[in-house]
């Protein structure tokens, strides 16, 4: 390569590197143009509900939850979650008859990007009622452990799936073991809105 044509090669790349340079605004701020937005916030608020299967551990029996959530992120890492789930009717032949639970607890997460791979623990309150003995209701302190991943498609939307392992057990059954352990998958499309922005 000659001489005149180092010139007009370097002279074109100067070109270039300042076109395609980022613009400057008035308080010499760069801006950027951002090729997909992340939506993984402090403030993200999340919630959904679904029907859930649950598997328990101690018996051969599936039982099947409408389990609902709500979530606010207080950091991008760590979050408050509240949980609700109701039991639908159940057959004769099973243990559990009713069964309604809430529990309250956090949430760990690590992003990539809008993907999320997450983590939690939640105790709570659980109202019981067993076949085996219809005349009695039992509210029972419940603790939850969970893991899951989340993928946020849009600022109002996510999909989401997690697997939980519950701790649950009736203590007044005569001559009946009453733990009901189970493990609950959830999945299905969230809703989530930013309600604190950065200023």
């Amino acid at each position: 390569m000659g001489y005149k044509e180092k010139v007009n090669y370097c002279a074109l790349l100067f070109a270039f590197i300042c076109f395609f340079h980022p613009l400057k605004a008035q308080d010499n701020t760069v801006i950027v143009k951002q090729d997909k937005e992340i939506y993984i916030k402090p403030g993200l608020l999340s919630a959904s509900a679904t029907l859930a299967p649950s598997f328990m551990l101690n018996r051969n029996e599936v039982n099947y939850f409408i389990a609902s959530f709500l979530e606010g992120k207080f950091t991008k890492n760590f979050s408050a979650r509240g949980d609700f789930q109701f039991m639908l009717g159940n057959d004769n032949s099973k243990f559990l008859k009713n069964s309604a639970r809430v529990t309250f607890g956090l949430q760990y997460g690590m992003p990539f990007g809008n993907f999320e791979w997450r983590a939690g623990f939640a105790p709570g309150l659980a109202m019981m009622k067993s076949y085996r003995d219809e005349s009695m209701i039992e509210f029972v302190p419940i603790a939850q452990v969970n893991v899951g991943v989340r993928f946020y498609v849009w600022k109002y939307f996510h999909f989401f799936a997690d697997a939980f392992y519950t701790h649950a057990k009736m203590h007044n059954l005569a001559n009946v073991n009453g733990m009901a352990d189970e493990i609950r998958i959830e999945a299905g499309l969230g809703f989530n809105l930013l309600v604190k922005r950065k200023k």
